[in-house]
């Protein structure tokens, strides 16, 4: 056998050198065309590589959906392989952690936007929202936050015009432009938008068993849908659901950031300790405290049915309960400090008072910018350009700093950490016209 394919290799050997330059030159020819083939389909098959690679790649960078292989690839392989840390205990695993629909588990913050609204009634349902928070549950770490946000705060509606937030469930897809709003000015994705209806709210509230406020001083407590006052007076409690949310929202107090501040205050005040009641409930325990839910409400996205929306309503309060008090944070948009960098006499007051137009808490418009010159602090008054800076390495501030140059045109937006307020807005000469 070997012998023969020796013998057929010397034959084809001798038929070669045997073979006229024509034909030489025609076997060249072929083995040079068939080289030049291979060639081609490897670099075909090396740009087709590289492709899939930068298409994984960006789907991994962006989060993009279903290129983000490599990302999720390595997130499952962490996941599963990770040692778990001494004394770290696990991140419980509540309800509302996983979607409804596609019931794939959310990871990182999961946010959840609660809006409360008045419904005036009428042919047409006219929904004004009253209050607004975010409450953001960090799965990592096991911590909360809940960031209030201005209801007065500027939104852009389908049609390019400048609406608040107060009036955002009146417009076209009104519920996806206050969630897109708030996610925006906040930072972050909003996972889940729960609206109820004042009095929804109400009864909700009361049947969780709030604890009572007693009234440290005399309190006229003013009722935001009929503008009816409520006297309380010094050392009083305030048990009914109604008048605790009055006194949350601050309808006590009159100018609108005056009222805000409040609010945060006695958020920071009173929300602690009315989750602490909670701790001791289960999902079971809290969902039959929420009994009371109808349907004057709105949870998306939701399950299909009242009951397991409120099983999905419990896990959050049951979330927010478990946590110690160190592991959660209660905040709420920053203030802005306005400063004239140009000279022009009332700038500050000027932009300060435009910026109070468009919903954003101001804390001073009476300073000035200062620069250092010899180690002698001078006013700096060369700013043709106005800039904001933000202080804080929040996430929540750079975004709301963001907010604001959108709002004002303004491009030059830049962090210089340090102590003091959080956002600073420089007044040039482009704010002056």
């Amino acid at each position: 056998m070997s012998r023969k394919k020796k013998d057929s290799g010397e034959n084809r050997i001798d038929n070669e050198s045997k073979a006229s330059p024509e034909e030489k030159e025609k076997l060249s020819r072929v083995s040079k065309r068939h080289r030049k083939e291979a060639r081609k389909k490897r670099r075909v098959v090396i740009v087709v590589l590289l492709a899939v690679g930068v298409v994984l790649a960006v789907g991994a960078i962006f989060d993009i959906p279903y290129i983000n292989v490599a990302r999720e690839a390595g997130s499952w392989i962490g996941e599963r392989f990770s040692a778990p840390q001494e004394n770290e205990e696990p991140v419980p695993d509540y309800l509302y952690f996983t979607h409804p629909h596609s019931e794939k588990r959310l990871s990182g913050d999961v946010s959840v936007l609660l809006g409360i609204y008045e419904d005036e009634g009428g042919e047409e349902s006219r929904r004004v929202v009253l209050d607004l928070a975010l409450l953001s549950y960090d799965t990592d770490n096991g911590t909360g936050e809940v960031y209030l946000v201005p209801e007065t705060s500027v939104a852009y509606n389908a049609s390019g015009q400048q609406t608040d937030l107060r009036m955002a469930l009146q417009e076209e897809g009104g519920e996806d432009l206050l969630r897109s709003t708030v996610g925006n000015l906040c930072g972050g994705e909003v996972d889940y938008l729960l609206l109820l209806e004042f009095w929804e709210a109400v009864r909700l509230l009361q049947g969780l068993q709030p604890p009572a406020v007693s009234a440290g001083d005399v309190i006229v407590l003013v009722n935001p849908l009929n503008g009816e006052t409520n006297f309380v007076a010094e050392g009083q409690e305030i048990k009914d659901a109604d008048r605790l949310f009055f006194y949350l929202f601050a309808t006590d107090y009159l100018e609108m950031w005056e009222s805000f501040s409040r609010r945060l205050e006695r958020a920071r005040e009173y929300l602690p300790g009315m989750l602490e009641g909670l701790k001791a409930e289960d999902t079971d325990g809290i969902q039959e405290m929420l009994s009371s839910l109808g349907q004057d409400y709105l949870l998306d996205p939701g399950t299909g049915s009242t009951q397991n929306d409120r099983r999905y309503l419990a896990s959050m309060l049951q979330a927010f309960a478990g946590l110690e008090k160190a592991d959660l944070v209660i905040d709420a948009v920053p203030a802005i400090e306005v400063l004239n960098g140009c000279g022009v006499p009332e700038l500050g007051k000027k932009v300060g008072d435009r910026l109070a137009s468009l919903g954003v808490p101001v804390a001073g418009t009476g300073g000035n910018a200062k620069m250092v010159v010899d180690g002698e602090e001078i006013n700096d008054f060369d700013h043709a350009v106005s800039s904001i800076i933000y202080r804080s390495e929040d996430p929540r501030v750079e975004a709301f700093a963001r907010y604001l140059g959108v709002l004002l045109s303004i491009d030059d937006i830049k962090a210089e950490p340090g102590p003091g307020v959080e956002i600073i807005l420089v007044a040039g000469r482009d704010l002056a016209v």
